[in-house]
């Protein structure tokens, strides 16, 4: 059975799994599974039954929504979703329903439950790349997998929100090493997708610190250190600057960036970080917005400005280090604690 729906790629995944169409799905599935399952459990159809366990389509429904919605919200990492409210009888009851749905479309001619279908995939999805990763799942739900495989063309096109042919022309441009009989690997499929707004799953990346990042990730990264302060926000460069508090130096970072993590930083502090592998150096002191960006780095005027790409969160922490009085490691919030 096919989980994830070719019909409805190219869309975001909020509005694909919106909670009135997954509902709209829900009650119609309801309603052709009550009757044959009155049959199954009763020998009869007729509704004898009444109040929480009665088989009819609209308690089936009642039943289900609840955890629809939670499931949904999981499904498209929301961030206020944490799961805890599932249990493990109530997923494989919404599963069962949802494949039953399936069948029962088959065999009667009629149309699949395509979004709930299309959510079961990303579900899926979801958990294989969490495990992959060696996150501890939050929901309490598992699948069997028979040995570790990469991602299919579908699949990377489910999790970003795009359509098959932008990431056909992605791979025949080489942006992912593509092999037919196992896909993408996963760890070079979640590098590509970070780099693509809709992906559903970035935590993913964060969660080591060899995998590549956005500027997104590094300021929730920044967020939870103790020798970097926020400063502000400047709107106009989609910059936010950033200070050590042991040394006050300060850096621009593209907090809002999705396809790379880019900071901006005066050419004084090269020699510090030149041996890290930093990618894409560009000298910015001559862009019509310099001045701007020396302002809020707290410069004089005609200080040169250099900017870079950071690739994963490992060269960022190598980064703060050097940028902060000589031999002081970086310590995170949550590692002070431990």
């Amino acid at each position: 059975m096919s989980l994830l729906q070719e019909s409805l790629l190219g869309t975001a995944a909020g509005d694909v799994l919106s909670v009135d169409a997954l509902t709209e799905e829900l009650s119609t599935a309801c309603h052709d599974l009550a009757g044959p399952l009155r049959r199954l459990c009763l020998g009869h159809e007729t509704e004898s039954m009444d109040g929480p366990h009665a088989l009819s389509a609209s308690a089936l429904a009642v039943r289900m929504s609840e955890t629809l919605c939670e499931l949904q919200a999981w499904a498209l990492a929301q961030p206020e979703e944490e799961a805890s409210g599932l249990e493990a009888e109530r997923l494989s009851d919404l599963w069962h329903l949802v494949a039953m749905a399936h069948s029962l479309g088959s065999v009667a001619g009629r149309g699949h439950p395509a979004r709930l279908l299309h959510m079961m995939g990303l579900v899926a999805l979801r958990l294989r790349l969490e495990k992959h990763a060696g996150i501890t799942s939050t929901l309490p739900f598992s699948l069997q997998e028979t040995e570790e495989r990469g991602l299919s063309i579908t699949e990377i096109a489910a999790l970003c929100g795009l359509k098959l042919s932008t990431v056909r022309n992605a791979l025949s441009r080489r942006e992912m090493p593509y092999d037919r009989r196992v896909g993408v690997a996963l760890d070079d499929a979640l590098d590509w997708m970070v780099q693509r707004s809709g992906f559903l799953y970035p935590h993913i990346n964060a969660s080591t610190v060899d995998r590549r990042i956005n500027g997104r990730l590094a300021a929730n990264w920044l967020a939870d250190r103790e020798n970097v302060v926020f400063e502000r926000s400047i709107s106009r460069l989609r910059l936010s600057v950033w200070r050590l508090t042991d040394s006050g130096r300060r850096f621009a970072l593209n907090t809002e960036g999705v396809r790379s993590c880019v900071l901006l930083l005066p050419h004084m502090l090269i020699d510090e970080i030149i041996d890290l592998p930093l990618d894409e150096w560009e000298e910015r002191g001559q862009d019509p917005s310099a001045a701007m960006h020396r302002e809020a780095l707290g410069l004089e005027t005609g200080v040169s400005l250099l900017q870079c790409q950071v690739p994963t969160l490992s060269c960022l922490e190598a980064v703060i280090l050097r940028l902060g009085p000589a031999g002081r490691p970086c310590h995170s919030a949550r590692a002070g604690a431990r």
